[in-house]
């Protein structure tokens, strides 16, 4: 019995390698899959038209040159299952419909003082049947689940964010993950925002070309997410590359401070003397930062200091491709800020340090919601090793969070 299981598993987890894989080369024939793979030609040629019969694979034209005949190109088919995916944020709830190739379908952001949960759960239900109704009947049927990206310690560090205990409170119960089952009648996924805003990148962005980077992402507070072997790496407790709390030296050098007391636009608004950021306009705050250079310089200057601390100290113990950059701030700004933290770094670097690549990233603010709505595919259709494991418990977000979070 436990054998035939795990042909089941190796079968099922070569599956998900192809699509993967195609999902990676945007596009590829079944030589580039065996390459890439190191499948036999035999054992991608029968999973390939197994995922094709599944109407998971469509055929996307030929590609000649080379010797021999034209190769077939297959590509993931949009019409193979559709998503929806949330980002429960500090200061807003960002929704969108997505496609098997990662396409948005829809968006709706919903900006609040602070999310509250019956709240968040009306939004979500109304996004879905808004949406999932403009879908076909068939296209219905192929409706994988909702995933909910969020901080897992959305209520904590009150001060920062200026809210009460009793907001704090309704996020720190041990019932959240089943107040959204219940209201939620669907298969529903969770995960941090950090680690949903990496998969976004892996799978739809600049990590298509990455296979280890540390994702750096400034909204609220800074997330992130980390990438190793073209894996996300989670955690014991679903919380690895929990910027927002790494020590960093605090101002003038005095002390020890927290990443997110430098790096976040919590920060930035605090200079900006509470300055209206998420107006919903990369533009206007573009304008805004031009109108107040010092105060703009200030915090870049001061958010490089503490992030090339940050990532001197991971990248000695990581030995990364990349740093990503993303997060709610006009492409300019993160390109400015790559450039002086790329100046950071070089100042006085260890003498066997491996500078990283600095990149900003391709999908932006909305790239946690994005990982979000990739989560339902990711479970399904990614290679997973621990999945042919009998020690993979599958445990659910509130063991995940541990103690610490209630």
């Amino acid at each position: 019995m436990q054998r035939g299981s795990n042909v089941v598993g190796v079968r099922r987890y070569n599956e998900r390698l192809v699509l993967s894989s195609i999902r990676r080369m945007n596009g590829a024939s079944k030589a580039d899959l065996a390459r890439s793979t190191g499948l036999s030609p035999q054992a991608v040629l029968r999973i390939v038209e197994d995922l094709e019969s599944e109407g998971l694979l469509v055929r996307a034209g030929k590609r000649t040159g080379g010797m021999g005949q034209p190769s077939t190109i297959l590509r993931v088919n949009a019409d193979g299952g559709y998503t929806i995916g949330v980002e429960i944020g500090r200061d807003q709830i960002t929704c969108v419909l997505l496609n098997f190739d990662c396409e948005i379908l829809a968006k709706r952001v919903d900006r609040v003082t602070f999310p509250e949960l019956p709240h968040v759960i009306a939004e979500i239900r109304n996004f879905a049947d808004r949406e999932l109704d403009a879908l076909n009947e068939a296209q219905r049927a192929r409706f994988l689940g909702i995933g909910i990206a969020m901080p897992w310690f959305l209520g904590e560090w009150r001060k920062e964010i200026g809210i009460s205990a009793e907001q704090a409170r309704e996020w720190q119960k041990a019932d959240v993950e089943e107040t959204f089952r219940s209201g939620l009648d669907c298969p529903i996924f969770f995960e941090n925002d950090g680690n949903a805003g990496a998969l976004a990148e892996l799978l739809c962005g600049v990590g298509l070309s990455l296979n280890n980077y540390l994702y750096c992402h400034l909204g609220t507070f800074i997330g992130g997410g980390l990438v190793l072997g073209g894996q996300i790496q989670t955690g014991r407790h679903g919380n690895a590359a929990a910027l927002a709390s790494m020590p960093v030296p605090g101002r003038g050098g005095k002390g020890q401070d927290y990443l997110l007391h430098h790096a976040s636009l919590y920060r930035l608004k605090a200079l900006l003397h509470d300055a209206p950021l998420r107006d919903g306009s990369p533009h206007s705050m573009a304008a805004y930062l031009d109108r107040n250079p010092h105060e703009a310089r200030v915090w870049i200057e001061e958010c490089a200091n503490a992030l090339a601390f940050a990532v001197i100290g991971a990248n000695s113990l990581l030995d990364l491709d990349a740093i990503v950059l993303n997060g709610a701030l006009p492409d300019a700004v993160i390109d400015r800020l790559i450039e002086v933290l790329r100046q950071r770094i070089r100042i006085d670097p260890p003498r066997d340090f491996f500078e990283p690549v600095l990149l900003r990233g391709n999908i932006g603010e909305i790239a946690p919601a994005v990982g979000a709505g990739l989560l339902p595919l990711h479970a399904t259709f990614s290679p997973n090793l621990r999945s042919l494991l009998k020690s993979s418990d599958g445990r659910s977000l509130t063991s995940r969070l541990g103690k610490n979070m209630y």
